[in-house]
Formats: structure tokens, C-alpha cells, sequence
């Protein structure tokens, strides 16, 4: 359906994080927006406040009459038996996902820069956004989080660039594809391929299925980045074959092969409030490169390589307005401000220091758990984990958790919500990782028990990350607080 400006898009269930930034899209262009959604909290009940953007709440059959949409955008969360969906439906409105009305309003008549894998795309995302941004590109972005370079988690820009961040995961519930089918890919990132979602997908050959969908998307005048240092990755290019589009990084200095390559990296300096890594690079076109980064951890390094190449990538055909040069890609690296919640500090008291962390993947959580152990490697750190997502929920990653958490020198792992659409046996059992651990873990029925054990136990020196997808019932604010009242 070809949208006048004007026309009026209602969004059901508008606050999640990509819909909220595709319903400001729209509003940016000259749409008329509104949603509606139920059980709605900061950060996106926040923004649209901001954006004036009227919200109906809670779900009613009535908001759809009263909105009088020309097209409804229907959330992935959302299912059958919904009674603003149902009403949408028995009505007739034309309806479509966000990722669909993204691509064709927005990505398809620019330069879509599709970022994706299983970790780091947020990062990624925002890093490629701000570095743009700092070159004066002044381009569109969807970020699937909340960064700190920018006022929002959208733009719609002047420039020829849309970056956005590609999720796997399924688009609708009458759309089961991968969201990042949408999105005409010209410059593709795929960083990581590990088996997730395992709510939806059987195993990481189906995922990998969708990756090779994805590449079969990028036109001959594209460029796919693809880290030739990760095991995922190198798999489906043997699938994928290895044409003139694909850049081979080698974010690790692995493959000596590739046309990007980390030579080395390193802690320069850390506090608690900020830490600088050093890294050099290899380029075809700016040669060996000693660049410094606001980022911490191997996986950064190789989310920065890919930012570099593609950027690279994006100058050589000339789809950048001015040369792209050194002293502009640190000035981007050096000013840039990780997204919320990726090693937040949330303060020091008393000589402790706490942390937050989206990290949930058992990858991501050792990833998090090395930078930070490299970082300060005097610091007993104690981790405080909560399987929240649909994945952690089960017991698809027990043993890995068992094996990456174990980094930490304390281990706190939080209560696990039952979900019953999950078969008993396949549930996660979070006793059993710490068993597993040893006696430096403890499971705990409640995230308030593990609050309490934690408030007692942490001493002067020590730092505490917490870990979640989801909330973790705010109990790192609550220790906050806590320490705050100690320390006065």
C-alpha cells in the first residue's frame, strides 16, 4: 500500500523499542501517528510522551475506531485473540509489520546499512550512526536500543546512508521471517552467527539459513562484511561461495587473508567511570592504522573493525561526501558514548563499584566478563546473572553457563520466571549451573534474596555486574541506593 503523507498509522503494541523509533519515523516524515499498547514504562513511554505522540491504553477494539487508521502496524508480540488485532482484521484495515513499512517508506531509496549478528549489533549500530554523524554525513538511523551520542533511538536524516539494526528474529505473527528481510541491504554487516532464539529456531543451521537469505538480498553494487574470525560466519560462506561483494574482516587477526585485519589490541587506560583500548588495523586503503576506542573487550575490537570497513567501503564508492581520513575515525571512536546498559557505571561507594549489563548469551556474558577482567585485573568481580529472555528461559545453554559465568570470581544467579508454554523438562534450571560453578555460585529462588546476599557481601575493591535482558526487578538500583546510604 503506497502511504500519502498525511495518512493516519496507527502502531498496536507501539512501545517496543522498533516500533516506538519507526512510529517517530513516520511522524518525522509527515504522518499522522498513533498506538496503543498496555503495561507501558520508561525509556519508550518516555519518548513518546516526548514525541507527543498519543498512545491508547489499554487495548480496545474502540481506539481503532476512534483513530480511523489508514494502515495498522501490528507488533511481533502481538497474536491472534488480540481485540484491537481481531477488530483490525473483521474491519478490513490494511495492515503491516515495522520492519516492512521501515523498508519501503525509508531504507529502499537510500543506502540501507544493515547490521547484524547475534551479538554486538546495537553497538555496532550506534558506532556506524555517530561515526557517520561525526563525518558530517548527517545519516538516518533505527537503533534497537538507547544511545547516548544522539537524543533518540531514530533519525531520519538528510544524508544517503540509513543504518539499521538487522534482527533475526521474527517479524510478525503473520510475517515469520527474519525482521532484517526487509531492510535492501546495499552495505551488509555480519559480525557473529551462534545459535539463539531458540523459541523460534530449531538449531544455528536455520539460522544460518536466514543469513544466507540475507546475502542473496545485497546487489552487485553492495558490500557484505562478514568476520572472518568467527566459526558461524566462515559456515555460511561456504555456503554463501565468496564473490567481489563479500569483505573479509578478521577481527581477531586470524585470517591473515582478509582485506581487514586487527593486528593487535589493549587496555590503555581505565577508571571506573571510563576505560580506553588501543588497537591497530590494516586497511586497503589507509594502510596500518593505531586508532584508540571508548569501547572494552575483544568483541568491541571487532565491532569497531567492521565500522571501519564498511566505512571504508562506503568512501571507495563514493557514497561518502568527503575522503574519509584517520584523525576523523578517532575523533568518531574517541567521542563516542556507549548505548544504555553496556557496562553501565552505575557509581562507586565506598570503594565498590556496580555495573549493568544487557548481556544475556552465554558468549556475551564471557565477553563481558574477559574486558572486564582485563580491564581491572586486581578487582574480585562478583556477577549477578538473571535467564530472563525466551532462550535463557530454557535449558538450551545450561552447560554454557555453567562454563562462561564461571570467569567471575563470585557468581549470583537470579530467579529464572517460569514460563508454562515451556515443557518442564526443557526449563532452565538455575541450581543446577551453580552446582555445576562450584561453591563460588549461588542460585537464588528471588532477585530480593539475592539483594540481600550481595549487600552483605561485598567488600571494598570488589565490582558487581549485573546482567539481564530484562529488569532484573531493579535490584541494582536498590543496591545502589543501599551503598549510597552506607557510604553517607
Amino acid at each position: 500500500m503506497e502511504l500519502q503523507k498525511g495518512s493516519t498509522v496507527y502502531f498496536v503494541g507501539i512501545a517496543g523499542t522498533g516500533m516506538a523509533a519507526v512510529a517517530g519515523l513516520l511522524q518525522e516524515a509527515g504522518f499522522r501517528v498513533v498506538g496503543s499498547d498496555s503495561g507501558i514504562y520508561p525509556p519508550m513511554s518516555t519518548m513518546l510522551q516526548e514525541l507527543k505522540i498519543r498512545v491508547y491504553s489499554p487495548y480496545d477494539p474502540k481506539n481503532i475506531d476512534d483513530a480511523k487508521p489508514d494502515i495498522c502496524v501490528i507488533a511481533n508480540a502481538l497474536s491472534r485473540g488480540n481485540v484491537e488485532l481481531e477488530h483490525v482484521m473483521s474491519m478490513g484495515i490494511p495492515y503491516t509489520s515495522f520492519p516492512e513499512i521501515c523498508g519501503e517508506q525509508f531504507i529502499r531509496d537510500r543506502i540501507g546499512v544493515v547490521v547484524t549478528g547475534t551479538h554486538g549489533k546495537t553497538t555496532t549500530t550506534s558506532l556506524l550512526a555517530h561515526a557517520l554523524h561525526v563525518l558530517g554525513e548527517d545519516p538516518s538511523f533505527v537503533i534497537g536500543g538507547i544511545p547516548r551520542n544522539f537524543t533518540q533511538s531514530f533519525r531520519l536524516g538528510r544524508g544517503k546512508t540509513f543504518v539499521i539494526e538487522g534482527d533475526e528474529y521474527d517479524t510478525a505473527w503473520f510475517d515469520k521471517g527474519p525482521k532484517f528481510l526487509h531492510y535492501h541491504p546495499h552495505h551488509l554487516i555480519i559480525n557473529n552467527i551462534e545459535f539463539d532464539h531458540a523459541d523460534i529456531y530449531k538449531n544455528v543451521e536455520a539460522i544460518e539459513d536466514q543469513f544466507v537469505k540475507l546475502c542473496s538480498l545485497v546487489p552487485e553494487t553492495g558490500r557484505i562484511f562478514v568476520n572472518s574470525d568467527d566459526p558461524g560466519v566462515t559456515r555460511m560462506l561456504k555456503r554463501t561461495g565468496n564473490d567481489h561483494r563479500f569483505i573479509r574482516v578478521a577481527t581477531q587477526g586470524q585470517d591473515r587473508d582478509a582485506h581487514v585485519k586487527v593486528l593487535s589490541y589493549g587496555v590503555k587506560s581505565a577508571t571506573p567511570e571510563k576505560q580506553l583500548w588501543e588497537l591497530q588495523l590494516q586497511t586497503a586503503t589507509l594502510g596500518k592504522v593505531s586508532l584508540e576506542t571508548t569501547l572494552t573487550g575483544r568483541h568491541n575490537i571487532a565491532n569497531v573493525a567492521q565500522v571501519v570497513a564498511c566505512l571504508e567501503s562506503l568512501a571507495n564508492l563514493h557514497h561518502l561526501s568527503a575522503p574519509l581520513t584517520v584523525a576523523a575515525l578517532q575523533k568518531a571512536l574517541t567521542t563516542f558514548k556507549p548505548p544504555q546498559r553496556r557496562l553501565d557505571h552505575l557509581g562507586s561507594f565506598n570503594g565498590i563499584d556496580v555495573y549493568e549489563d544487557f548481556a544475556h548469551h552465554p558468549t556475551a556474558v564471557a565477553l563481558v566478563i574477559e574486558g572486564f577482567k582485563a580491564s581491572f585485573p586486581g578487582k574480585r568481580l562478583v556477577v549477578a546473572f538473571e535467564p530472563r529472555n525466551a532462550t535463557s528461559r530454557r535449558n538450551t545453554f545450561q552447560n554454557d553457563y555453567v562454563q562462561k559465568l564461571a570467569g567471575a570470581d563470585r557468581i549470583l544467579i537470579g530467579q529464572c520466571p517460569v514460563d508454562q508454554r515451556i515443557p518442564e523438562a526443557e526449563r532452565m534450571n538455575t541450581r543446577a549451573i551453580a552446582q555445576g560453578i562450584g561453591s563460588k555460585a549461588t542460585a537464588f529462588a528471588t532477585n530480593e534474596e539475592l539483594l540481600e546476599t550481595v549487600s552483605k557481601e561485598l567488600t571494598p575493591g570488589d565490582a558487581v555486574i549485573f546482567m539481564s535482558s530484562g529488569s532484573f526487578s531493579g535490584v541494582q538500583y536498590q543496591l545502589t541506593n543501599r551503598l549510597k546510604g552506607a557510604r553517607a
